[in-house]
């Protein structure tokens, strides 16, 4: 959640005692307000001071009349809205309108907001309207995110929880979760870098965050797996989560046979619980993949939709399979979508009554989801809340 800070609207007022409104001729001089103020979000930089300058002293106070308006900024989440009046007095020639902006942690694009002179009595405004704009310049890390979306139950008939991450620590518990790393290709002819750093990868606000960058013509991100720390053999599996969006993003929440070391792919069996394909933000797909070897790799699988235009990034959804002895169901927000039986493997070895072990990641780019192009924007992230396993 962004803090919202108080609102100071400051005129740099100075008295002068020595104005004698009475016997002097009036001046009524002109108001100029040319200064856009521009600054990075931090404390630093809290208050973002806009000079207003008159052509001449006067000899009478003048009131200005202001108020603040967005542009691309919300306020109250980005910058403190304000609507008021300040005195210029006689003497003098110049004033400030101080305007607050939320300082926060969380990445952002750059955004603006107005400073409008809306009137004024004792002057007159150059041109008639005079207006500054605000440039809030964001070099934050963390993303933020609303809590809004389907929840799962915490309980199942039958069943209880033998393990979960809710993710509520300070850092990456590392009793659950190791890295992979590097830039192989992955298989896929994908072409980000997979690093531990902590812009790549993180906990904030009970969240695990898994994020793709964009760093110059390259491309890094994250993916994290519990090969050796979290091995489960069959049950109800549920990961709450908000998914990437854009051309060649592909976020995956799935897992691996814990024989993959030995075994390799596809003999060890796949699970995808959640692939998505950024292009279409509003479809996932539930596969498994399967084979002797890969060049008797195959797969199964099906998608399902969101109505009426929502998508995946717009507030948490609950990807979950009931996994067992008998086969495999999968479930958005506890609506099953697609099944599988033991003998789906036809002639094939059926991997899926072993252990298996968790992967969550974002990659950019591959075979399947195409490359990123102009339409992509980053940072593009997948937000988790919780994984947990029933059984």
């Amino acid at each position: 959640m962004k803090t919202i800070l108080t609102l100071t609207a400051v005129a740099g007022l100075i008295f002068f005692s020595g104005c004698k409104q009475d016997e002097a001729p009036v001046v009524v001089p002109e108001i100029q307000f040319p200064i856009d103020i521009s600054g990075l979000e931090n404390e630093e930089n809290r208050f973002f001071e806009f000079p207003l300058v008159m052509n001449q002293s006067t000899t009478r106070d003048v009131i200005v009349y202001f108020e603040t308006r967005p542009i691309t900024a919300e306020e109250n989440s980005d910058y403190i809205p304000v609507q008021d009046s300040l005195i210029i007095r006689c003497g003098t020639a110049s004033a400030t309108i101080s305007v607050e902006i939320v300082v926060d942690e969380f990445t952002e694009e750059d955004e603006q907001f107005r400073v409008v002179i809306t009137g004024t009595s004792g002057a007159f405004l150059v041109g008639g309207v005079q207006e500054a704009t605000g440039t809030i310049l964001n070099d934050d890390t963390l993303i933020g995110v609303t809590d809004a979306g389907y929840v799962s139950a915490e309980s199942y008939p039958g069943k209880s929880l033998v393990w979960s991450d809710e993710f509520n620590e300070t850092s990456i518990d590392l009793q659950n979760w190791t890295y992979d790393l590097g830039a192989s290709g992955w298989g896929n002819q994908e072409l980000q870098n997979y690093t531990s750093n902590d812009e790549n990868s993180y906990v904030s606000n009970g969240n695990l965050f898994i994020v793709a960058k964009e760093e110059g013509i390259h491309y890094t991100s994250a993916r994290m797996k519990s090969i050796g720390l979290q091995e489960f053999q069959y049950g109800r599996i549920d990961v709450r989560a908000i998914l990437p969006f854009g051309q060649g993003i592909w976020p995956a929440i799935w897992m691996l046979g814990a024989n993959f070391p030995n075994s390799g792919w596809p003999s060890c069996g796949e699970i995808d619980i959640m692939e998505l394909l950024g292009s279409s933000p509003s479809t996932v797909h539930g596969t498994i993949h399967f084979g002797a070897d890969w060049t008797q790799h195959n797969y199964v699988g099906q998608g399902t939709s969101l109505p009426s235009g929502e998508t995946f990034a717009d507030e948490f959804h609950v990807f979950s399979i009931d996994w067992n002895e008998d086969g495999i169901t999968w479930f958005i927000d506890d609506q099953p979508f697609y099944s599988v039986t033991s003998t789906v493997t036809g002639g094939q070895p059926y991997p899926f009554d072993n252990p298996f072990f968790f992967i969550l990641n974002v990659a950019v780019g591959g075979q399947w989801p195409g490359y990123p192009d102009a339409t992509t924007t980053f940072p593009q992230f997948m937000a988790v809340d919780y994984v947990r396993v029933f059984q």
